[in-house]
């Protein structure tokens, strides 16, 4: 029998009642990134839609997202938001597994370009800093304090109309603690 103890960001070390202890970090096995190929705008994306939507399918694990990532080529305020569970439509993107020697599949749905969608649960609006010639990308860095349950959904959405556009989102699965 071990005592467990989990840290803020995932980690898990336990102690065994021989004293010895282990550390693990789910992330290393369980990481995954989602990424939109380049988004057109008026073609692929639209003023108020949603570049990339990620959800957890997962009823043992919950998904931490550590890292969420939008480039623009016209400034634009961008909303990180949570939708509301429910008929997601855009075009399929596959998690690729950040731990390459893993042959994990994520237990997650996610789109480009996400038209099911309505804007909720915005927990965070950033804004592009572009100026002529020198577009700057918007990088959320959340730690994994995002945390998705199953069927939960993280979302980015850019207000403008955009040209060219580029989303990332990052997380890992950890199991379910109660």
């Amino acid at each position: 029998m071990a005592n467990t103890i989990l840290g803020r960001t995932g980690n898990i070390m336990d102690v065994r009642l021989d004293g010895a202890a282990a550390i693990h970090k789910p992330e290393e096995v369980e990481a995954f990134g989602w990424t939109t190929l380049t988004l057109t705008g008026g073609t692929d994306l639209a003023a108020n839609e949603t570049a990339l939507l990620v959800t957890n399918d997962s009823t043992t694990k919950h998904l931490h997202i550590t890292q969420m990532y939008i480039y623009s080529d016209v400034p634009s305020a961008f909303d990180f938001h949570c939708p509301v569970y429910g008929t997601f439509t855009g075009t399929a993107v596959t998690g690729v597994a950040l731990n390459r020697s893993s042959t994990t599949i994520a237990p997650a749905t996610a789109y480009a370009d996400e038209t099911g969608s309505a804007l909720a649960n915005i927990f965070a609006t950033l804004y592009s800093n572009e100026t002529a010639g020198d577009q700057h990308a918007v990088k959320l860095n959340l730690d994994g304090m995002l945390i998705l349950g199953f069927h939960n959904s993280a979302a980015i959405a850019i207000v403008a109309n955009p040209a060219l556009v580029n989303a990332a989102i990052v997380g890992y699965f950890h199991t379910n603690h109660k």
